[in-house]
């Protein structure tokens, strides 16, 4: 049997679209309901710049006015604003050794590409979470937290059922969404947190319409179980913060542009060494924010900026943002 060589199987046009396609839909958010595609942002990452803006009109205010045959009605203004996305440049790089077992698959294209799919799936995963703990952040040092719910202390040895995740908490974390509560779709968890849901008797399994699969369910929520979502440690312990979506409160779209997705490259030196190099250019943004670090000058934001105060604002009213933390002893 002739040796299979990355180059033999990476041929773009079969094994880019196959890549980029798992990775969205092994994306445990996606299949949540929460991230959705984004046709508008995968045109703008064709463009030159690193932020977008997004105008929208602001919701329409005021009392209505009583009609009368002599008084004329008030004409308001309706007034619009924008968000503003940011462009991300990420890359990851293996060598042979690290492909030897996909390679001498039976089918290796497949082998290969579920395995450079799950790594961004995890990737867009982690980034995702940093940005939301970066909003969250910002909501607490500039908005008076009104997107938050802690029940966490400092002393994590005192902890009680009291600073723990519970349904009257979670109500409470729900309710930060006003009338607009029946919005809430899903709830991204660590897996400590989900391990007290499931002690106290809180998840419920119901049946898929189209499969015998049984999908746990936290108060008729989907659920993410994700342990990339902040931990901050703190005297006996830990606190765990908890994130309440909308659904579709998260845009994403990855288009490589100019840039080559996946690149095989073969060094002949020696026994010969193949590589395989992997980019993606792409845009995660949780609507009703907009980036906002200055100076920003780098090619695409680190990871301590996505989660930085300073990077993030809220534009829509807290009833319409796409999220609510619940933070907590677990």
């Amino acid at each position: 049997m002739a040796e299979t060589k990355l180059s033999d199987v990476i041929v773009p046009t079969v094994f880019d679209p196959y890549v980029s396609e798992r990775s969205i839909h092994l994306n445990k958010f996606f299949q949540a309901g929460v991230l959705v595609q984004s046709p508008v942002l995968f045109d703008k990452l064709a463009g030159g710049s690193n932020t977008f803006n997004f105008p929208f009109w602001k919701d329409l205010s005021g009392d209505s006015e009583i009609l009368d045959e002599t008084n004329p009605m008030t004409v308001n203004e309706i007034t619009a604003d924008k968000m503003i996305a940011r462009r991300q440049l990420r890359g990851k790089a293996w060598g042979a050794t690290d492909l030897a077992a996909q390679l001498s698959g039976d089918n290796p294209i497949q082998a290969i590409g579920d395995r450079v799919a799950q790594y961004w799936a995890t990737q867009y995963e982690k980034l995702l979470t940093l940005t939301v703990r970066g909003i969250i952040a910002d909501n607490v040092a500039n908005d008076s937290s009104d997107l938050v719910v802690d029940i966490s202390i400092d002393n994590a040895t005192s902890a009680t059922a009291a600073n723990k995740i519970s349904a009257e908490k979670t109500i409470d974390a729900v309710l930060k969404q006003g009338d607009h509560f029946s919005e809430v779709y899903a709830i991204a968890v660590h897996s400590t947190v989900y391990s007290t849901l499931l002690k106290n008797d809180l998840i419920d399994y119901v049946q898929d319409s189209r499969s015998n699969l049984l999908i746990p369910k936290y108060m008729g929520l989907n659920i993410v179980v994700d342990d990339d979502l902040p931990v901050i440690a703190v005297t006996g312990g830990y606190k765990y913060h908890s994130y309440l979506f909308k659904q579709g409160a998260i845009a994403f779209a990855e288009n490589p542009g100019k840039y080559v997705a996946n690149e095989a490259y073969r060094d002949p030196k020696g026994i010969g060494v193949d590589s395989l190099y992997t980019r993606r250019q792409f845009c995660i943004h949780l609507l009703g924010f907009s980036w906002v670090l200055s100076p920003d000058t780098a090619t695409s934001p680190s990871d301590a900026q996505l989660y930085t105060l300073g990077s993030w604002d809220r534009v829509y009213s807290a009833k319409n943002a796409g999220v609510i933390a619940l933070i907590s002893n677990g």
